[in-house]
């Protein structure tokens, strides 16, 4: 029960702006996980992009990063899975909605004969829901990548 009362008042302390993003991030998040099982990144992606990016409302990178922050506590009380690139594209979505042009990051890293990916948001280059240093653990692709080149000969 505390817990619950602690939350609760951590989330009372939120601005209405704040509160309104983060129990949307709470709701669209489940649908975004579905739209990547269903579609794919690449079609999701593409379908999420027709959506012209608004003029730029003028956010500091610091309200960008508040947004990601607010994504990212969504998350852990989101009904059903809500992994690294589900909140990256989120977010991603989030901000073009907004008019900030950010890019969605999808990294990996080899550790012990296993493939171990990460996905991030960037805006002006810095990370904005991980990290500054995560392009430092997982190399980034630079354009998207055939899946054919992760086959073994």
């Amino acid at each position: 029960m505390q817990r619950l009362t602690r939350k609760l008042s951590q989330f009372l302390t939120l601005t209405t702006p704040d509160r309104r993003t983060f129990l949307a991030a709470m709701a669209m998040l489940p649908l975004f996980w579905v739209g990547l099982r269903v579609l794919g990144l690449q079609r999701l992606q593409t379908r999420l992009q027709r959506t012209p990016l608004r003029p730029s409302t003028t956010l500091t990178h610091d309200e960008i990063a508040r947004l990601g922050a607010l994504v990212n506590s969504a998350a852990h009380h989101a009904i059903g899975p809500a992994n690294c690139l589900t909140r990256s594209l989120y977010l991603w979505c989030l901000l073009r909605r907004r008019g900030v042009d950010s890019q969605l990051r999808i990294g990996v890293r080899l550790i012990q004969d296993r493939l171990d990916g990460h996905a991030w948001v960037e805006y002006a280059g810095v990370p904005v829901n991980d990290r500054p240093d995560v392009s430092a653990d997982f190399t980034p692709f630079a354009e998207p990548v055939s899946p054919s080149v992760f086959t073994t000969p």
